[in-house]
């Protein structure tokens, strides 16, 4: 039978899968559409995913350890950080609306994502049921 711990590890370790693979479709489609929000939103979920995989490796580390990978996950953040800037910089100068269609469905996805994580991480996700 499945611990309690082994539920929650599965439920972390399940969102920041679907935040890393939802941050490149968020990234791909920013980019081919230029929409600098999206970029920021891109942004948000790779780290919401590094979050995630952070708690899901750190749950039997120690705090020295955990230190550690922090330091290193803020780094990786800062690659599509350095794309958002890019392209906001781009926008300043040549101020074109990104596409709607793609935009809107994208944005939708990310709301399904983030509802879902919300539902998978929320109370009594993790709890034992009767046997």
């Amino acid at each position: 039978m499945e611990t309690e711990d082994e539920r929650l590890r599965g439920a972390v370790r399940l969102v920041a899968l679907l935040n890393l693979a939802y941050f490149g479709v968020e990234f791909v489609v920013a980019l081919r559409i230029g929409s600098v929000s999206l970029l920021a939103d891109s942004v948000d979920f790779l780290e919401d995913a590094a979050v995630n995989l952070l708690i899901f490796a750190a749950l039997g580390w120690s705090t020295a350890r955990r230190a550690q990978v922090g330091m290193l996950l803020s780094g990786v953040l800062l690659i599509p950080a350095g794309a958002f800037l890019w392209t906001l910089w781009h926008k300043f100068s040549a101020p074109v609306p990104p596409e709607a269609a793609p935009l809107t469905v994208t944005g939708l996805g990310a709301l399904a994502v983030n509802f879902f994580c919300a539902l998978t991480l929320g109370p009594g996700a993790c709890a034992v049921s009767p046997a």
